[in-house]
């Protein structure tokens, strides 16, 4: 990988192209697998929250949880295929602010989802039992909402992502301008 990348100016990193066209698929690939996880979540979550029945909700909400185990690879795949790309391509990893954005909403979604997600549908799943019933279906119902916002969330951050990646908005961040001035 790092013979692949070389300088053709003094700021301008480039990897060969069939590589670029590699790191790129795989970075669509990645992305586009993980935004269809998020929606698939949101998808369940308000069918959980639809459903009449108790025990059908709790199985949504444990489906949840499986589309959970995509999660993982999918985010260190968005990551790494991403970094990959700006560092051998001109845009640089903090040269441009969309790339610095796309960066930052990655990383937002995996912490909020690392975070909060399993306690939150752990909570949604709980069947309380006895005097504190009531207080458990509302906190069960609250944390069902809380997750559903949460996926929603996600769905709206990862779309941000997506459209920041073909409009490439703003400029230079400051840090670049200074690197090149400096040349």
């Amino acid at each position: 990988m790092v013979t692949t990348i070389s300088r053709s100016r003094p700021v301008a990193r480039r990897v060969s192209p069939s590589l670029y066209k590699l790191l790129l698929t795989a970075h669509i690939i990645v992305s586009v697998g993980w935004l269809g996880a998020v929606f698939a979540k949101l998808v369940l979550g308000l069918a959980a929250l639809a459903s009449s029945a108790p025990a059908v909700a709790a199985a949504l909400y444990l489906s949840m949880g499986v589309v959970n185990v995509a999660y993982p690879p999918l985010a260190i795949g968005t990551i790494v295929s991403g970094v990959l790309l700006s560092l051998g391509t001109k845009w640089g990893l903090l040269d441009h602010y969309w790339v610095v954005s796309k960066l930052f909403l990655t990383v937002g979604v995996i912490a909020t989802a690392v975070q909060l997600t399993d306690r939150l549908a752990r909570q949604a799943t709980v069947a309380p039992s006895g005097p504190a019933a009531d207080a458990g279906l509302v906190l069960g119902l609250a944390s069902a909402q809380g997750l559903l916002a949460l996926a929603a969330a996600h769905l709206l951050m990862l779309g941000l992502a997506t459209v920041i990646s073909v409009y490439k908005p703003w400029g230079r961040t400051s840090f670049a301008r200074r690197e090149a001035a400096q040349q």
